[in-house]
């Protein structure tokens, strides 16, 4: 909540752990994870920042001031640590040009750009040339992952889309499993009937 830029009347007092799940993609395992990590000095001075917004407050961090101060300054751009394939085909349906070419603040890696071209022509949703094809187009209107939204229009064809609706559903949300702490009991009995 410290992190979110939200200004809670009455919030005199953070405890800043360091840490915060931050998303990146491994290429390894061709998958956005969510890992636990030291933040930045810029996030750490955000969350500091949401004490006192009314009067004098107090920030507790729980690392060494050694530690803060060996972090990097600001968080890497979220261009830098995600897939790229749902970037490169929105530019390739809206004609924005080679993502080589385009004038982004941060550019991405050469790497990167070829492993989510790689993924969209295993995908068919560009061709050998990198030109964007029909299914392509159709994959970019959808607002999910394109690889989930490859397996919808397979769906389609295949007859069987309420049940890969369910499916998608399921797995472009977070791990449904976690539950707030002081309701993991009642989390508990509503999962309950689902185990098998």
């Amino acid at each position: 909540v410290a992190e979110t830029s939200l200004t809670v009347p009455g919030i005199r007092y953070v405890i800043d752990p360091g840490t915060a799940r931050i998303s990146r993609y491994s290429p390894r395992s061709r998958i956005q994870r969510l890992p636990v990590e030291n933040i930045s000095q810029a996030s750490a001075n955000q969350r500091a920042g949401r004490c006192g917004r009314i009067s004098a407050g107090v920030c507790i961090r729980l690392y060494a001031e050694e530690d803060f101060k060996s972090r990097p300054l600001f968080t890497d751009p979220e261009i830098l640590r995600t897939h790229l394939a749902a970037v490169i085909l929105q530019m390739c349906a809206l004609n924005l040009g080679r993502p080589e070419d385009f004038p982004f603040v941060e550019p991405p890696d050469s790497r990167q750009i070829s492993d989510g071209f790689r993924l969209l022509f295993e995908l068919q949703a560009v061709d050998e040339q990198w030109r964007i094809t029909d299914l392509g187009r159709k994959m970019a209107k959808l607002p999910v992952d394109p690889r989930l939204g490859r397996m919808l229009l397979a769906a389609q064809g295949e007859s069987c889309l309420q049940e890969v609706l369910i499916m998608v559903a399921a797995l472009a949300i977070q791990d449904p499993r976690e539950r707030p702490l002081e309701k993991q009991q009642a989390a508990d009995e509503k999962h309950r009937r689902f185990r098998d």
